[in-house]
């Protein structure tokens, strides 16, 4: 049941879940977010807002309910989004001029600027631009990651430390551009305590979002034990990571990698792909080629969603927000 709540597929294709830890790594897909709504263990609080955790800071957030962005935010976000476009191009990719990112109702997303007529190219994906363990061995601290894998780390485990120290690499980092528009916060299963995860396992229809939970746990667990153990106590200063920053790539990957038929724990990050919202039943579905072209006409102001299959337990699990028809966690 876990494994159908997920489609399995190519970069350009639908996201998928990997196997549990014996079973290499489970980090998975799809983009930012996801339908608005509440977060699921705090359906019954009266004093904690329903987070959206589309935007991309997430402190706003974090507050609850939705909160319109600023004029200096959406400043900050169109500065941002020019600077990952030339990015992108720059680097051999294709993105339309006709796309812009907005916040809206406390959402991040990305917006048509004006009409694009069906079958226009709206992005086509450059094949270096994949940040993955290829490219954890060429950056600058590949004489690490090259022991890393003679020791036979995790692969996943290696993207997401690739992920946290370009991160900290921050504006010396080649990746920063796409840096700037990943979500700096989660607020997903992995922040519930114990009595919590009870509670959800006691809600009708969710106990295969508790067993993902509980299989997402167990994997980064062994991840974070894994790297205090075979990686800190040699480590130079600038791959001593706190718990915290590992959780964040662990989150990052989870939410935004995309992986290959074979689910050896292949995972990698593809900028852009990752930065439209997904809706479940969008125009726009997954496709398995290294261009995404427009599935209909887009009229000027309409978002561009894409639909990657997901149920409602990857729902639940990645993001903490339940889809319409989550019968489990109706009021």
């Amino acid at each position: 049941k876990q494994k159908t709540a997920y489609d399995i597929a190519e970069v350009t294709g639908v996201r998928r879940v990997l196997s549990d830890l014996a079973l290499q790594a489970l980090v998975a897909l799809v983009c930012l977010t996801v339908v608005s709504g509440q977060f699921f263990v705090n359906l019954n609080d009266k004093n904690k807002g329903g987070a959206d955790v589309a935007t991309k800071d997430g402190a706003a957030a974090a507050a609850g309910g939705d909160v319109a962005a600023g004029g200096d935010q959406q400043a900050q976000l169109q500065e941002d989004w020019t600077a990952f476009v030339k990015w992108f191009r720059s680097n051999g990719g294709i993105i339309s001029s006709k796309l812009t990112v907005k916040v809206r109702n406390g959402r991040q997303g990305v917006y048509f600027k004006e009409r694009m007529r069906r079958g226009e190219t709206i992005v086509s994906f450059p094949r270096n631009l994949r940040l993955d363990e290829k490219t954890a061995m060429k950056g600058k601290a590949g004489h690490i990651f090259q022991r890393l894998k003679a020791d036979k780390c995790y692969p996943d485990l290696m993207v997401i430390l690739h992920l946290v120290h370009e991160d900290k690499l921050a504006k010396d980092s080649f990746w920063k551009p796409y840096f700037t528009l990943l979500r700096r916060q989660y607020n997903n299963i992995m922040f519930l305590t114990e009595p919590q995860m009870k509670t959800l396992l006691r809600r009708p229809g969710c106990e295969n979002t508790y067993n993902l939970g509980v299989m997402m746990r167990r994997t980064f667990n062994n991840f974070y034990e894994w790297y205090k153990k075979n990686i800190e106590p040699w480590a130079p200063p600038e791959f001593q990571f706190t718990r915290d920053e590992i959780l964040w790539g662990f989150n990052t990957l989870v939410t935004c990698g995309w992986g290959q038929q074979s689910g050896n724990g292949d995972k990698l990050m593809v900028p852009f792909s990752d930065i439209p919202n997904h809706r479940r039943e969008s125009a726009q579905k997954a496709t398995n080629r290294g261009f995404i072209s427009a599935a209909k006409e887009y009229q000027a102001g309409e978002e561009l969603t894409f639909d990657y299959g997901l149920l409602n337990d990857a729902v639940l699990a990645y993001y903490g927000q339940p889809t319409p028809d989550c019968r489990g966690l109706k009021r």
